[in-house]
């Protein structure tokens, strides 16, 4: 069976998600429809995709339609998604949305309750989560190998980001188009590992050098400090300004450590678990604490859209469970949310946020930009 998809969104990752379901590359999923609303997206997709997947000028026009398609995929700018899915489920459709959910955690609540008053699948393109090297870390988390955590420390400057691309929609980086910067676009694929491997926080205080390297009054880096209500201790470090590539991600528990540098997981197992070992040791530090160490290569595959695709499919065809399922997209958020308001009133916050106080904050933000 074939689950007809309609597509909103024809931006560059639209554009892709597009020629992945027309070229074949998903089974299960057929594009049926595509919402061109400029004239040169339209052309696009009359000179690209195949005539059975039906162009139409708006959304509204779309949803009017709505025996010509079984799911909405959502590509478009970060505020319009919380409309369109509510649409899209009020319709009785199920939705995918890249990412994030939206821009306030309140209205990504909003579009979670509204799978599930429709009782149809939401799925947010979180794809890092197929990641060898994160799946990895969450078998040996899961398995308590490494105790109890105490600590986590995640830098990730991955995601280096010019000026050309900056200026490259008119929405992009502004609190008012965009709802902020590198935290609400970049971040959320890697708060997302954060919150998967790790849960959401009680508390966040944050350090936003807002505009550091680029003249504008979002983010280009982050620095959030988090508080766990069982004592665990983390610090996230995001940047969109550093010219070299880093993902680190350190995690120490009582048992072990995980050491993430790039593609390679160095493991270390303590002989026993630090604490008990500190209440009896004879010596006065780590001389009688025995260590084994491990480390193993992950290849840099290619980004796993198609396996996200064929997930959702089996998920609505009632044969697979959700990867990465629409509850995710409130937890980003609510990180994000908590992140921003406590680097604006430089005070810690604890979650979760109260939506209606981060988007007052936000519409001042708004405001200063104009």
């Amino acid at each position: 069976m074939l689950i007809r998809v309609a597509l909103i969104g024809t931006g560059g990752m639209g554009r892709k998600y597009a020629q992945m379901l027309t070229n074949g590359e998903v089974k299960k999923l057929s594009l049926s429809a595509v919402v061109c609303r400029k004239e040169e997206a339209a052309k696009w997709a009359e000179e690209t995709l195949p005539a059975s997947a039906k162009i139409y000028p708006s959304s509204d026009a779309l949803f009017e339609e709505p025996d010509q398609y079984d799911a909405v995929l959502i590509v478009t700018p970060h505020k319009t998604h919380p409309a369109l899915a509510i649409k899209a489920f009020s319709l009785g459709k199920h939705v995918f949305c890249d990412k994030p959910a939206g821009v306030s955690a309140g209205d990504a609540r909003g579009m979670y309750e509204a799978s599930l008053k429709a009782d149809k699948k939401y799925a947010m393109m979180f794809h890092q989560r197929l990641y060898g090297k994160y799946r990895r870390i969450k078998e040996i988390l899961e398995s308590g190998q490494l105790g109890k955590v105490c600590r986590v420390m995640m830098v990730n400057t991955r995601y280096y980001r010019t000026e050309f691309y900056h200026k490259s929609g008119s929405w992009r980086s502004s609190w008012s188009g965009e709802g902020g910067g590198t935290l609400i676009n970049q971040g959320q694929h890697i708060l997302d590992i954060w919150q998967w491997l790790f849960g959401l926080p009680e508390s966040i205080y944050a350090n936003i050098p807002f505009g550091k390297y680029n003249d504008f009054l979002v983010d280009d880096e982050a620095t959030i400090h988090m508080t766990y209500s069982e004592g665990m201790t983390g610090v996230f470090m995001l940047s969109t300004g550093e010219a070299e590539w880093e993902e680190r991600l350190e995690i120490v528990g009582t048992k072990g450590k995980i050491l993430m540098e790039d593609d390679t997981i160095t493991v270390s197992v303590f002989g026993e678990d630090i604490v008990e070992y500190g209440k009896h040791a004879q010596v006065t530090s780590r001389e009688n604490l025995t260590f084994t160490r491990t480390k193993e290569a992950f290849p840099q595959d290619s980004e796993p859209y198609v396996e996200m695709f064929e997930n959702f499919a089996d998920a609505v065809l009632g044969t697979g469970k959700l990867i990465a399922p629409g509850q995710a997209g409130i937890g980003t958020l609510e990180i994000t949310n908590a992140t921003y308001l406590s680097a604006w009133k430089n005070e810690v916050i604890k979650l979760p946020v109260d939506p209606a106080e981060y988007e007052k904050a936000l519409e001042q933000h708004i405001v200063m930009e104009q």
